[in-house]
C-alpha cells in the first residue's frame, strides 16, 4: 500500500491529527537540534560588523581640545583623533598612542617619537609640525579657551622639534601628572593653519573633522527624533585597523526617545539606574555596572553673603542625611571627601539635626521669636512656675541629659528677658551681650570644663537688678556611650527621626535664610537630589529655592557663579588631581572651583601634591582634607553608579579602570560586533547520538 493511497483512506479527523503530530515532530526535532547546537558550539567573533550606540544629550563640536571630559563629543573625538599618549582602561596606565615615549631620568624631559606610518585620514603623514602646531600655536596661545585648559596646565612647558618624527617636552620641574597632558588629540596643521585661534571653536573643520585615529568621520545626519554620527574604520591606522568596521552614534534628546528606538541599537551609552531593570527585561542587552573617580556635591558659593560664615556651612552639612538621600535616589556609595585617594572612612560626616540647629544658633540666623518653642513660664500654662523647671537649654539633645564619646561639646540655650549676664557653673560667659535672647558655651577637656563620667552644667541668669537665679541644668556623661541603655548613635537617630520642620530662620533685620539652589535638567537625578535636600533642610529652618535649568541657561549661571548652592558632579580624571577644582586660581568665571573656595594654604598643598609620589601625596591630601573639613566649601554626597548596556553579541574587554565614561571605548581595537557560531572541535554525528541518549 503506497503513501498516497493510505492518506486517501484517512478520515478528515485522522488527517488533522496526522498533520498535528507531524508538526509536533518537526518542532521537537528543530528544538532538539537547536539545543544540541547551542551546547556543542561556541561563539566565534569576527572582524567587521556595525556597532550602533544610543546616547542622550548634545554633541557640540568635534574637536578634541574643546570636548569636555566624559561628554559624547569626547567619545567621538577620541576615536577620530590620536594623542601622543592615551589612557588604557584595562591597566589604568598612560601608554604611547601616536608616539613612543622616552622619559628622561631627571623627570624634566620627555621625548616622543611618532610611530612609522602614522597618517591623517586624508592620507597626509602626521609629523612633528602637527604636534608643535597643536601645543604651541593652539593650546598655549593666549586666545585659546578650549575645555582642555580646565583639566591641564601647560604653562612652564617648552616643546621643541628634533626632526620630522621627534619632539621633546621640557618641564621646569618634575610633574607626576605630566603624561596626562599629552593625551590631547593632535590637530592637522595643514587643515587649520589658516584658522584664527580665537574662533577655532566655530571653524567648519569641527563639523567634518580629519583626524589620525582608528576611525574616520563619515557623516552627520539630523533625523526627526535624533541625530546620527557615522564613523568607519581607518584601514591605514598605524597600529592596524580595529575589528569593528563601522560605528554609528545615535544621539537622542531624551531617554524616552531612545527607548522607542531600542531595536536599532546594539549598545546604550548610559542607562539611568531607575531604567536598568527595564532594559534587562528586554532580553537583548547585558548591563555593565561601574563607578568613576567622580562625586556629586552641593557646592556652596563661599562668596554669597548668607554663606560666608563657616558655621552656616557646617550646619548645612550636619543637616544633610546622606544615607536617606542615596536610598531615595537609588545610589550606592556615599562620599565625604573630594580627595578620592585617601581613606574615606577617616572623614565620615556626621548627620545630626540637633547639632545643625546648635551650629546655626551661634550665627545671625535664628528662629523668629513668635515661633519659639521655649516660652517664659507665665506664657506657658503647662510648665510649672519654678524657673528651674523651664527648659532654657536647647542643645545638645534638646536640653535633656545626654551621653557622648566625642568633644568639644557646645551647649546653647535661651535667656530670660532682661538678662544682664549668664554663668555656667563658676564661669561667666564673656561673650554674652546683655539682653541677647541666646547664649552658647563650649565644654572641653582642654578647658577643664569636661571630665570623664558625669558632668553637671548649671545655668544661672543675673538680671539688671543684680538678682541671680538658676534657670536650667543638664547632665552630660562623657566617655560612656550609654544613657538609659541607649547608645549615642541610637539617641541621635531618634532625634533625627522625630525632628520636625522649623519656621524659616531670620536675622535681626528680618531677612530670611533662603538659599537659591540651581542644578541641570540632565541628568534627571539631580532634580531628585535637590528636592530631597530641600525637604531635609526644613528641619533646620533653611529654605531652599530650586531652579532646574536647561543646558544653555545652566552653563551661563554656572560660569557667572549666579547661585548660592549648586548640585553638580565633578570627575577627578586620570590622575585624581584635585587642583583644578579647589585651587583659588580656578575660582573665576569659567573655572572649575565651583564653590569660589580660596585658601592659600590649600593652594600651596595642591601645588605640592603634583610633585610628589603616591605615598607622600596621600599625606599632603590628608592635610588638605583637614582644612576642607573645617571650612566646608561643599557638601559631598555620593559617587554615581553607572550602567551601560551592550548587546550579548558585542564582545569587549572588562571595564576595570574607567576614569571617564568615554574610556569604555579606549580599547575599541579589541571589540567585536560581528558574531557567528561554530561546532566545537571533535563534534560529529556520534556526538549527537550520545547527546540524544543522555537527554532521555
Amino acid at each position: 500500500m503506497n503513501i498516497k493511497k493510505l492518506l486517501h483512506n484517512l478520515t478528515k479527523i485522522e488527517k488533522i491529527i496526522l498533520v498535528f503530530l507531524s508538526l509536533v515532530l518537526i518542532i521537537s526535532a528543530y528544538q532538539l537540534g537547536q539545543a544540541f547546537y547551542e551546547q556543542n558550539s561556541e561563539i566565534n567573533y569576527l572582524p567587521g560588523g556595525v556597532y550602533a550606540e544610543g546616547a542622550v544629550g548634545q554633541v557640540g563640536v568635534l574637536n578634541p581640545l574643546y570636548a569636555q571630559q566624559g561628554s559624547i563629543a569626547h567619545d567621538l573625538t577620541q576615536l577620530i583623533f590620536s594623542g601622543l599618549t592615551r589612557y588604557d582602561p584595562e591597566t589604568g596606565e598612560i601608554v604611547g598612542d601616536l608616539a613612543n615615549i622616552k622619559p628622561d631620568p631627571n623627570g624634566k624631559k620627555y621625548t616622543f617619537v611618532i610611530k612609522e606610518g602614522a597618517k591623517w585620514h586624508d592620507g597626509e603623514p602626521v609629523t612633528a609640525d602637527d604636534v608643535l602646531f597643536t601645543y604651541n600655536d593652539v593650546i598655549k596661545n593666549p586666545e585659546f579657551k578650549g575645555n582642555i585648559l580646565n583639566y591641564n596646565d601647560y604653562s612652564g612647558i617648552k616643546i621643541n622639534k628634533i626632526d620630522q618624527r621627534t619632539v621633546e617636552f621640557l618641564l621646569e620641574k618634575p610633574d607626576s601628572f605630566f603624561l596626562v597632558k599629552t593625551m590631547a588629540g593632535v590637530l592637522p596643521k595643514h587643515k587649520l593653519i589658516n584658522e584664527s585661534v580665537d574662533i577655532l571653536e566655530t571653524a567648519p573643520f569641527n563639523f567634518a573633522p580629519i583626524g589620525s585615529g582608528r576611525y574616520k568621520f563619515v557623516s552627520q545626519i539630523q533625523l526627526a527624533d535624533h541625530s546620527e554620527y557615522g564613523l568607519e574604520a581607518f584601514q591605514e591606522f598605524y597600529d592596524g585597523p580595529p575589528n569593528i568596521e563601522s560605528i554609528l552614534f545615535k544621539v537622542f534628546a531624551s531617554y524616552e526617545d531612545l527607548q522607542k528606538n531600542l531595536s536599532g541599537l546594539t549598545g546604550i551609552r548610559s542607562v539611568p539606574s531607575e531604567n536598568a531593570e527595564m532594559i534587562l527585561k528586554k532580553g537583548k542587552f547585558i548591563l555593565d555596572r561601574y563607578q568613576l573617580p567622580q562625586y556629586v556635591a552641593i557646592f556652596i558659593n563661599n562668596e554669597a553673603a548668607k554663606l560666608k560664615d563657616a558655621k552656616v556651612r557646617l550646619a548645612l552639612q550636619l543637616g544633610t542625611d546622606k544615607k536617606s538621600l542615596i536610598e531615595t535616589i537609588k545610589q550606592q556609595k556615599i562620599i565625604d571627601t573630594p580627595l578620592l585617594e585617601i581613606d574615606q572612612e577617616n572623614w565620615v560626616n556626621q548627620y545630626s539635626v540637633t547639632k545643625a540647629n546648635g551650629a546655626l544658633f551661634e550665627t545671625q540666623w535664628q528662629i523668629p521669636n513668635k515661633d519659639k518653642v521655649v516660652k517664659e513660664p507665665e506664657d506657658n500654662p503647662n510648665v510649672a512656675s519654678s524657673t528651674a523647671e523651664v527648659t532654657y537649654i536647647n542643645s545638645p539633645n534638646e536640653g535633656k541629659d545626654w551621653a557622648t564619646t566625642s568633644e568639644p561639646i557646645t551647649i546653647t540655650g535661651n535667656a530670660p528677658k532682661n538678662t544682664k549676664s549668664i554663668r555656667i557653673n563658676d564661669y561667666e560667659l564673656q561673650k554674652y551681650v546683655p539682653g541677647d535672647p541666646g547664649w552658647s558655651y563650649v565644654a572641653a577637656t582642654k578647658f577643664d570644663s569636661l571630665n570623664k563620667g558625669e558632668n553637671v552644667y548649671e545655668v544661672y541668669a543675673t538680671d539688671y537688678s543684680g538678682e541671680e537665679k538658676l534657670i536650667d541644668s543638664i547632665t552630660i556623661t562623657y566617655g560612656s556611650s550609654t544613657t538609659k541603655n541607649q547608645t549615642e548613635l541610637e539617641k541621635r537617630k531618634e532625634e533625627n527621626e522625630v525632628a520636625v520642620s522649623l519656621p524659616i530662620r531670620q536675622n535681626k533685620n528680618g531677612e530670611k535664610l533662603s538659599l537659591r539652589m540651581i542644578t541641570s535638567s540632565k541628568p534627571e537625578i539631580y532634580r531628585q537630589v535637590a528636592l530631597e535636600i530641600q525637604r531635609q533642610w526644613q528641619k533646620i529652618g533653611v529654605e531652599v529655592v530650586i531652579e532646574v535649568l536647561e543646558n544653555e541657561d545652566f552653563q551661563t549661571r554656572l560660569n557667572t557663579r549666579d547661585y548660592d548652592l549648586l548640585i553638580f558632579g565633578q570627575n577627578l580624571g586620570y590622575n585624581l588631581d584635585a587642583y583644578p577644582y579647589w585651587h583659588s586660581s580656578q575660582a573665576k568665571e569659567g573655572g572649575l572651583n565651583l564653590s569660589q573656595f580660596k585658601n592659600f594654604v590649600v593652594d600651596s598643598l595642591l601645588e605640592k601634591a603634583r610633585l610628589e609620589d603616591d605615598e607622600k601625596r596621600k599625606e599632603t591630601l590628608n592635610d588638605i582634607q583637614k582644612i576642607i573639613s573645617q571650612e566646608v566649601p561643599a557638601i559631598f554626597l555620593y559617587s554615581p553608579t553607572y550602567y551601560s548596556a551592550l548587546s550579548e553579541k558585542v564582545s569587549h574587554p572588562p571595564f576595570d579602570h574607567l576614569a571617564t565614561i568615554s574610556d569604555r571605548l579606549g580599547n575599541i581595537k579589541d571589540w567585536y560586533a560581528k558574531v557567528d557560531r561554530k561546532f566545537k572541535d571533535g563534534t560529529n554525528p556520534f556526538t549527537f547520538i550520545a547527546w540524544i541518549i543522555k537527554q532521555f
